[in-house]
């Protein structure tokens, strides 16, 4: 979908924007929450890294079978019915969060991550099909509204954790869910996409778009990228605690330094993006990533750390949004299904590199050896971008 400018938005669009906005808040709260929450699983059922890694892949690839289903329970029922789904999910996961065994506390991950994959792809989508001027700087802001609750959370956890216990927090999470499944349940979408004739697509079909020459590095980038985000967002925060001169009772910075910045780079991308083109962009962003990276997995102290993870966090934010626009622009109307399959990587990606990170951690007994996994990544997805980009696509 090409970043044109289209009509003014009426106040039911405004209203909508609004609504995905909020959503994406709460949503970037409860995707990073286990980052700043995972020192104290550590600590409260004594687990390896390989154990405490499998949070995320309980969570992702969960995710990846939400996506999986909103491929056809989206374009059935719409968005709304779609994140309403999402938004009971993430109730359910939460309600019992942090009952019981830590298998129990993974599986309401999974739970929680199944909601992801519905809200993720279904409010991204819509973010393509509403009036705006530049595509791409639409749906970077919408990323930056999960980029606020993505630092919010670090501060939320060290603020209701310790004096209140994790049950409480995890309550206040279902109580806002709740809130936001009736806000979804009771809108009716401004501009509903035609609906088409069938909801299933046969496999000649899947190929046929597959053998696009960008479609195969796209899917590598979804799931690349995803995994690196997670991984250097979800495992900052076990870093910091093992630097020398922390301990427990520290107050944990590094998660909300990293989306700090990816929040600072949302907001400046859309300016940018007026300006520079969605290549350059992308490919300076990674090489920026790939520096904090570098800095991350060498640092000996808060400090360099905090530099770090500021860099990395800078140089992905633009990524995920030019990649979903880059999705609109290469399958337009058929994005909405073919769609599902990319999402759907990214959050394997999600589950699997973090994972990884543990398991490499626990084998050599350093994490810092686990952290260089993100960092060669990162440079790896410029060449993937190079292939990726749309032809014709130059804003």
């Amino acid at each position: 979908m090409p970043s044109a400018t289209r009509p003014p938005a009426h106040p039911h669009t405004r209203s909508e924007w609004l609504l995905l906005h909020l959503s994406f808040v709460l949503i970037g709260v409860i995707t990073t929450l286990l980052g700043p929450i995972l020192p104290f699983f550590i600590r409260h059922w004594s687990l390896t890294d390989a154990q405490a890694g499998f949070f995320f892949t309980t969570q992702y690839f969960c995710s990846f079978i939400g996506v999986a289903v909103t491929s056809v329970f989206l374009p059935r029922f719409g968005v709304s019915k779609a994140s309403a789904l999402g938004f009971l999910a993430f109730t359910a996961g939460f309600v019992f969060l942090g009952i019981g065994p830590w298998m129990l506390a993974a599986a309401m991950m999974g739970i929680g991550g199944f909601g992801y994959g519905l809200t993720n792809p279904s409010i991204n989508l819509r973010a393509t099909q509403l009036p705006s001027r530049n595509t791409a700087a639409a749906v970077t802001l919408l990323n930056f509204s999960w980029s606020i609750g993505a630092v919010l959370c670090p501060f939320l956890v060290s603020s209701i954790v310790p004096p209140f216990g994790f049950r409480w927090f995890a309550i206040g999470i279902t109580a806002l869910c709740l809130v936001f499944l009736w806000l979804h349940l009771r809108w009716r979408t401004a501009h509903p996409a035609p609906q088409p004739t069938r909801v299933t697509h046969p496999l000649p079909e899947w190929l046929a778009h597959l053998s696009l020459p960008q479609a195969v590095p796209l899917l590598l980038i979804f799931f690349l990228y995803v995994g690196t985000e997670v991984a250097l967002g979800g495992w900052v925060a076990s870093y910091e605690k093992r630097l020398p001169g922390m301990d427990t009772a520290t107050l944990v910075v590094a998660p909300s330094v990293f989306y700090g910045f990816l929040l600072v780079g949302r907001g400046l991308a859309p300016l940018a993006l007026h300006r520079v083109s969605q290549l350059v962009i992308s490919v300076g962003g990674l090489l920026t990533a790939t520096v904090g990276g570098t800095i991350v997995a060498l640092s000996n102290s808060p400090h360099a750390l905090y530099l770090g993870a500021g860099i990395a966090g800078f140089g992905l934010a633009p990524q995920y949004p030019i990649y979903v626009t880059w999705l609109a622009a290469i399958f337009g109307g058929d994005a909405p299904w073919i769609g599902a399959l990319f999402f759907g990587a990214g959050s394997l990606g999600g589950g699997a590199l973090p994972w990884l990170v543990g398991i490499v951690s626990a084998v050599v007994n350093s994490l810092r050896a686990g952290l260089c996994i993100p960092l060669a990544v990162s440079f790896l997805l410029i060449f993937l971008v190079l292939r990726a980009r749309p032809h014709g696509h130059s804003s």
